[in-house]
Formats: C-alpha cells, sequence, structure tokens
C-alpha cells in the first residue's frame, strides 16, 4: 500500500462542522470505576482509507460492471489520465538493505563497475562500502564466498551490478541479490549506494518493468479471473494508480532514490525469489497483471488544475468512504464486495493488552485502563465515521490521543472505529 503520511487538512475542513457536533454527543465525561477486563472495538476498512480502496476497486469492477477508468474517476476525484512519453528508470531502495553490503550473484556471471572500474566478470560479487566516496568489490564463487579482493573504487558515490548478458523474460539473465534464505531476482541493476553514514541498495529499474512486480504484490493476479473476467479492470485501475504515484516523485530518499520497496511506499518484491538449496525460482510476476501494465502502458493520472502529476495514494479498504485529503472524500459502495473482510470488522483486546501497548507509546506506567471516549469523528459513514481526536482514561489520568495515534497504538485495521461505553 501506498505511504501513510497524514495528508488530513482538506478534509478536516470540509468535515470541521460536522466533527464538532458529533464531538458535543460523543464525549462522555472521564470516570474512574471498576476497570474493564477487556474492551470490544469494532471499525471499517483497513489501511489509510486516502485514494483508492482494493477491495472497493473490485467491488467496482464485479458488481457494478465498472471500466478501470471509472473506478479511478470515482477515487481521485480532479485527475484525469494522460499517456506518458517515456519510461523513465526508477532508483528503488530496498529497506531491508539498509545498512548492509552489497552481495549479488547470477545462473552465469555477474560484473561491478564504478568510478571507472570494472571488476569481473565472477559467480558472485561482493560490495562494502569504506567511506563516502570508497568501495572495496569482491569475487567469489557464490553467495557466501569465500571472497578475494577484486578492487578498491574511490571517487565514486556508487557501485553497480549487474549480469554479463542482455536481460530477457527468463530470469536466468537477471541478477540475484543474496539475502538471508535465498536471493531475490531483479531487472535492471543493483547498486551500492554511498548516504551520509550508511549505505543503501538501490535497484535501477524502468518504471514500466517496476510497475509489473508492484501490481502482482499489491492485489492477487487471481482478481482477473473474477466476475467473468471483469475484475481485470481493478488490475488496470492499480497498474495506473501505482504507475502515478511513483512518478509523482517521492522527496523522502531524493537524491539516492525515488522510491522504496515497502509498505511506506508499495509493495515490490522484484521479478522472482528462489530459496536456499533451491534450483528453482519463485516468479513474483503474473501474466495477467502484465497484461495490465501493457493495457496501461505509461498511462497516469495528472491533476486537471495544476497539470502534475498526481500522488495517486491507496489503501486495501476502505470501510464505505474514503478519507479525503489530497483527493474528495467519496462514497466507496465497491468496498462492500462478499469476499473482503475488511468492511466491517470487530476485535477484543484484553485489558492488559491495551495498558501494554499504551505504556509503550506514553514511554511510562499510565496504570489501571478504565476507558477510550471518541470525541470527534469526520462525520463520514457508519458511527459517525473515522476517529479525529480520541480520549483514553487510565488511572494516572487522562491521555489525548488522534485517531491515527489510537490505530497505531493498537494496531487496529484503521482509525474508524467505535467502542461501547465503559
Amino acid at each position: 500500500m501506498a505511504r501513510t503520511t497524514p495528508v488530513r487538512r482538506a478534509l478536516v475542513a470540509l468535515v470541521g462542522g460536522i466533527a464538532a457536533l458529533v464531538s458535543a454527543a460523543v464525549a462522555p465525561p472521564a470516570s474512574a470505576g471498576t476497570p474493564p477486563a477487556s474492551i470490544q472495538i469494532r471499525g471499517y476498512g483497513y489501511g489509510h482509507g486516502r485514494g483508492m480502496g482494493q477491495w472497493g476497486a473490485l467491488g467496482y469492477a464485479v458488481d457494478h460492471g465498472w471500466s478501470g477508468t471509472q473506478i479511478l474517476d470515482r477515487y481521485y476525484g480532479g485527475t484525469s489520465t494522460v499517456r506518458m512519453p517515456d519510461d523513465p528508470v526508477q532508483r528503488v531502495r530496498l529497506d531491508g538493505q539498509v545498512g548492509r553490503s552489497l552481495v549479488v550473484t547470477a545462473a552465469g556471471q555477474v560484473r561491478a563497475q564504478g568510478g571507472g572500474s570494472v571488476v569481473g566478470p565472477a559467480k558472485a560479487i561482493m560490495v562494502i562500502r569504506l567511506s563516502d566516496t570508497t568501495f572495496r568489490v569482491y569475487t567469489g564463487p557464490g553467495c557466501a564466498g569465500p571472497w578475494t579482493l577484486g578492487a578498491t573504487i574511490g571517487s565514486t558515490a556508487e557501485v553497480a551490478v549487474n549480469t554479463t548478458v542482455t536481460q530477457t523474460e527468463d530470469l536466468a539473465t537477471l541478477p540475484q541479490l543474496c539475502r538471508s534464505g535465498g536471493t531475490t531476482y531483479y531487472r535492471g541493476d543493483l547498486t551500492a549506494v554511498h548516504v551520509p553514514g550508511s549505505t543503501w541498495t538501490v535497484n535501477r529499474v524502468g518504471t514500466e518493468n517496476l510497475i509489473r512486480s508492484v501490481i502482482a504484490q499489491e492485489m492477487s493476479p487471481s482478481w482477473a479471473d473474477l466476475g467473468g473476467g471483469r475484475g481485470a479492470a481493478a488490475l488496470r485501475a492499480q497498474a495506473l494508480a501505482a504507475r502515478s504515484y511513483v512518478r509523482a516523485g517521492d522527496a523522502r530518499w531524493a537524491p539516492y532514490a525515488t522510491t522504496c520497496d515497502g509498505t511506506s511506499c508499495q509493495a515490490y518484491f522484484g521479478a522472482g525469489s528462489r530459496s536456499s538449496g533451491s534450483t528453482t525460482p519463485v516468479r513474483k510476476e503474473d501474466p495477467r497483471t502484465d497484461k495490465a501494465t501493457r493495457d496501461t502502458q505509461r498511462q497516469v493520472r495528472r491533476s486537471t488544475s495544476t497539470g502534475t502529476i498526481s500522488l495517486t495514494e491507496f489503501s486495501a479498504s476502505t470501510g464505505g468512504w474514503t478519507a479525503g485529503g489530497t483527493f474528495p472524500a467519496v462514497a466507496d459502495a465497491g468496498d462492500d464486495y462478499a469476499g473482503n473482510s475488511n468492511h466491517a470488522w470487530t476485535v477484543t483486546l484484553s485489558r492488559a493488552t491495551v495498558e501494554a501497548a499504551f505504556d509503550r507509546w506514553a514511554g511510562r506506567d499510565l496504570g489501571n485502563f478504565h476507558g477510550l471516549d471518541v470525541l470527534s469523528r469526520n462525520g463520514l459513514g457508519a458511527d459517525g465515521g473515522r476517529v479525529l481526536t480520541a480520549r483514553a482514561r487510565f488511572s494516572s489520568g487522562n491521555v489525548s490521543v488522534t485517531g491515527d495515534q489510537v490505530q497505531s497504538i493498537l494496531r487496529l485495521r484503521s482509525n474508524w472505529f467505535a467502542t461501547p461505553p465503559t
């Protein structure tokens, strides 16, 4: 799912009046009383709820027969689809590699290049950062070495490793990142990049090849087969949303990368993986999501007011209403899809669990938990909508929190929740 940085100012301004009324209605006075043994929470949706809901996209496609364009128009108000003339290379920060040396192998051979130097070809290459501008490159027979010094490369901020053959659809032509428990295959190259005080591994890959993998992780490729093939419209909508998101740019990683491979950006697992001891890789791409990429090739959503590519955030399930923010909040009838267990949910947490979670967040012992009061909501949907502000009552005193904070502290599926009075 796309990043979770809050962008609610527009939504709060839109529903401020409603929220104030809801606040007066749902804010019971704090009281001590007897601590409850547990607390039951009912809620709606999964994720931040901004932009497109993935289950809602499927519901609109299968149950309502909508096209990918109709789905995108619903979630991303104020934008339209345009086709870009190019396919730029993206620099994907691999989150699990931060601070780690780069070790790459291949079915054939690999070669390292940087600072005007070339090391290899070899069966495997390891790149270690020595300083801001210096790397040491080793060669070896496989991921575990043993290693032989190939060269010390200076006057460069990065060293790229790639296979010595032209890359094709055959995974054997791709470089493999050596990881604990196996390897991951990537299109493009794998580059050790100096960042202040550390090193990153960056996958330099064309946007279209990146999107092929992202869609297959963000949605199930099997959705294309649902509804007699109508579900494929959801995959097309996801392809375009994912492409717009990455092409809009992400300044958090600049200038070293343009995006990342984790849930704070978009899920990206490369082209395939192979476990240790296995000779057969598992593909992370799929013909059905590949088709969605081709069908929407280079298409993005662009703001009709500014002309810029829109940062098209998305999440798993909106619960029936999007959260608003960059895009207008809208009712999401598609989210009520029969297979969506996130549309409405309940969870019961013991008092000990709640106390431990809030104590970790606060950094101190808050005492016995007595209750959670919702103070204001956004006014959209069941129970008054998403929680804006709340109050957690403890024997040491009350704690003021936002809905986002409660979601994070208690690991709820969303910030749209309600609790029975205590």
